[in-house]
Order: C-alpha cells, then structure tokens, then sequence
C-alpha cells in the first residue's frame, strides 16, 4: 500500500518539475527533445511489427 501512495505523490512532482524546466530551456532543445522522443516511437513501432512478423 505505501508503495501506491509513493508513486501517487512521485508523478505529480516529477510532471511539475518537468514543466517548470520545460519552461527555462531554449526552443532549438525543445526541438530536439521532441525530436527524439518522436524517433524513437517511430522506430519501436518497426521493432513491434518485426517482433509480430516473426
């Protein structure tokens, strides 16, 4: 049970800190952060359907 309130109380701060750093960086890391996260989904994406094909 401690466990669930710990990571109850974890998400929200680690959301609030994410946002308040979001908020100070420049937007070319922005860019670049987003960039990867979204080159990095595109490549899972072919890992999974290799991984079902075979």
């Amino acid at each position: 049970m401690p466990k669930y309130i710990l990571f109850g109380l974890a998400v929200p701060i680690i959301i609030f800190v994410f946002m308040f750093i979001w908020s100070k960086i420049s937007e070319k890391i922005k860019n670049r952060i987003l960039m990867l996260i979204f080159g990095i989904f595109f490549i899972s994406i072919f890992v999974l359907l290799f991984l079902l094909m075979n």
